[in-house]
């Protein structure tokens, strides 16, 4: 699937959205930023309360913070994630 989005960079986008498997959604992301292209990605966690309170849902952050996906997201700019955590 990365292999089609890398062969259409090529055209005038502003955003990519992006959801599915994280190991794909990362490497759409590394395409996107090779290139100068805002990335979108919807992160897929078990989220046990949905409030936030039981921190299930929790992914790290690309600056050493925790995201919190139940109520942060689950949509997040790629630059915000830790991929490779």
């Amino acid at each position: 699937m990365s292999e089609g989005v890398a062969g259409s960079l090529g055209r005038s986008y502003d955003v990519v959205l992006t959801c599915g498997p994280e190991a794909m959604m990362a490497e759409v992301a590394a395409l996107c930023e090779a290139v100068g292209i805002s990335c979108q990605v919807s992160l897929d966690t078990r989220m046990a309360c949905g409030i936030g309170s039981c921190r299930g849902c929790v992914k790290k952050g690309a600056r050493g913070s925790n995201l919190c996906v139940c109520t942060e997201g689950p949509v997040f700019d790629s630059f915000e994630v830790a991929w490779r955590a």
